[in-house]
């Protein structure tokens, strides 16, 4: 744990710019693609990289909790996905990886177009937001990768009729809270609360994902 503490601190000594850049290009592509197959990988990539913004504020103990519990109820997921795909292919139906190899190169663009114009107006409210903004006690990258946080989570839970994709918005706007609201406390107790806020939702998000994958005609039990 002490290497990975380390590591960490190590990390947090990075320029800004380059971890700005990791998180847009997490969101963007989070945006941009909706399949969990790729989805989650930019997940784990974006926990990573909101631990070490989180380590340049607090103890990188307390920011290594927020990243720990990120990649497990990453890692949830997947094998909740995974299951509800399995469970769309025993019926004939379409599952992310038929999506990945069966591309729709004609349909594609206009959709890319429309996510990506969504997703740059988004940016530039958050960028505009980002500049007026000032909260004593919260360092000014912290700020600014919140609030693009914020925007990019709004978008794609506005924009995704599926319950894992607006679950994983949700979780990223659990992230823009903490990287706002953890440098004005610091405490261990509010660093484990948070953590076991994100594993409740994620195990929330892995339960609607499998209900997703049940058929429309399925019937539903009511115990009275």
């Amino acid at each position: 744990m002490s290497d990975f503490v380390s590591l960490l601190e190590r990390l947090s000594r990075l320029t800004t710019t380059p971890l700005l850049i990791g998180l847009l290009v997490t969101v963007s592509g989070m945006l941009l693609i909706r399949n969990w197959r790729l989805s989650l990988p930019l997940m784990i990539a974006q926990y990573v990289v909101v631990g070490i913004l989180m380590a340049r504020s607090v103890q990188p103990g307390l920011a290594l909790i927020k990243l720990a519990s990120g990649v497990l109820v990453c890692l949830a997921l997947s094998v909740a996905a995974q299951r509800a795909d399995d469970q769309r292919s025993k019926r004939g139906e379409s599952v992310a990886s038929d999506r990945i190899a069966g591309v729709s190169w004609r349909q594609i663009p206009a959709r890319l177009l429309v996510r990506a114009a969504a997703l740059g107006l988004m940016l530039t409210v958050a960028f505009g937001a980002a500049q007026r903004l000032n909260i004593p006690g919260v360092p000014r990258e912290l700020l600014f990768s919140a609030t693009i946080l914020a925007a990019c989570a709004m978008l794609l839970i506005a924009t995704s009729p599926e319950a894992l994709n607006a679950g994983l918005g949700v979780l990223m706007l659990i992230s823009a809270v903490e990287l706002g609201y953890t440098p004005l406390e610091s405490s261990a107790s509010v660093s484990v609360i948070l953590g076991m806020m994100t594993l409740m939702v994620g195990m929330t998000i892995a339960y609607l994902t499998l209900a997703d994958s049940a058929p429309d005609d399925a019937p539903v039990a009511i115990q009275s």
